[in-house]
């Protein structure tokens, strides 16, 4: 098992934990369509999912089951209406952002499992379609922009304090 902090954090990994915790933020239930299995049962996976991304795993006495972020799996395939469209897919983000882009270019319904999650992609993180959110999204939208300013100020603040500071000792 690898264990990865966030002190300098991959990136795969940390938007892998974003995409599969936006739907329990957001009251979603992913486990329609993100899927996975281990090696051993992908055909009866493939037969159970209709639209979504299926990854497929080592069964590996040490993974931590299949609903822990696996961020080295065998495959990741993406599934549209029961047919595997793409497979091998590099990674997880890469998956998502894939699937999200056939759903929204073939003009297909989003799962309803998994609306909210994909109307909150759509319209918060890539500034497409229609700009009246749900209370349920603007909420969340809200509590990210406020804290997103947070840290920006913040930072803004850090950087002139060690600014003024570096000044200080260049006059000394």
């Amino acid at each position: 098992m690898v264990v990865y902090t966030f002190q300098s954090p991959d990136v795969t990994a940390l938007c892998s934990v974003v995409l599969k915790g936006l739907p329990v933020v957001l009251g979603d239930d992913s486990s329609e369509v993100y899927k996975t299995c281990f090696d051993t049962a992908k055909e009866e996976a493939l037969a159970s999912v209709t639209v979504g991304v299926l990854t497929m795993v080592n069964e590996d006495p040490e993974q931590q089951g299949l609903n822990a972020v696996h961020l080295q799996p065998i495959s990741t395939a993406i599934i549209l209406e029961g047919s595997t469209v793409m497979d091998n897919v590099r990674d997880f983000p890469q998956a998502v952002c894939l699937i999200f882009g056939l759903m929204y270019a073939l003009h297909l319904n989003y799962p309803k499992c998994m609306a909210n999650t994909f109307k909150f992609i759509q319209a918060v993180m890539l500034g497409l379609g229609n700009k009246t959110l749900p209370s349920k999204l603007l909420t969340l939208k809200n509590k990210l922009l406020n804290e997103a300013s947070l840290y920006s100020n913040a930072s803004t603040f850090q950087d002139s304090y060690f600014e003024e500071r570096n000044n200080r000792k260049c006059l000394l």
